[in-house]
């Protein structure tokens, strides 16, 4: 099963799928015990060049006031409920496809603009979704040297009773 999930997914980043067969994937993912979804984010990142990072060791960095970009890669909606403190958002979600030289639009100059600086550090989180995922292999793709996902996103974040900002980002000011 574990090898069928992880066969799937790399098909997906390699060739794409509409949004009926990714939704038949992301059933199957919530079928999996924790110890497979961990272990098919280590597969991933080893596939696609990205880090994992723990919630301990990102709050960790942020207690050290490391030079690290996090980024929500969540619907602004739920972005604005509460976010690791300092984290920007960035609405990576279904709108894209996942072949993003077919798309029509201008998300990936978006994307780049937003992440500036190719050397940085990011770290994306999401709340489960895989929106985290994608997004650290678009990066990966672009060029983007060094990138790492948050293991458990934001979930695993407050389950850890870290901080949790409810601050108005600045994105979000009236």
């Amino acid at each position: 099963m574990q090898q069928l999930v992880l066969l799937i997914i790399g098909m997906i980043f390699i060739i794409g799928c509409s949004n009926n067969e990714i939704s038949d994937i992301k059933d199957n993912e919530q079928m999996l015990t924790k110890r497979e979804k961990i272990d098919l984010h280590i597969q991933s990142a080893k596939n696609n060049d990205y880090k994992l990072i723990t919630a301990l060791e990102l709050k960790n960095r942020l207690d050290n006031n490391d030079d690290i970009q996090i980024i929500a890669v969540v619907p602004r909606g739920i972005y604005i409920l509460g976010f690791i403190k300092g984290a920007k958002n960035f609405e990576f979600n279904n709108e894209f496809s996942g072949i993003w030289e077919n798309d029509a639009n201008d998300k990936k100059d978006k994307f780049i603009e937003f992440l500036g600086n190719k050397e940085k550090e990011i770290i994306l989180y999401d709340t489960g979704e895989s929106n985290a995922i994608t997004a650290a292999i678009w990066a990966k793709k672009l060029g983007y040297s060094n990138v790492s996902i948050l293991i458990g996103g934001f979930k695993e974040w407050r389950d850890k009773n870290f901080e949790i900002s409810f601050d108005i980002p600045e994105c979000c000011q009236i």
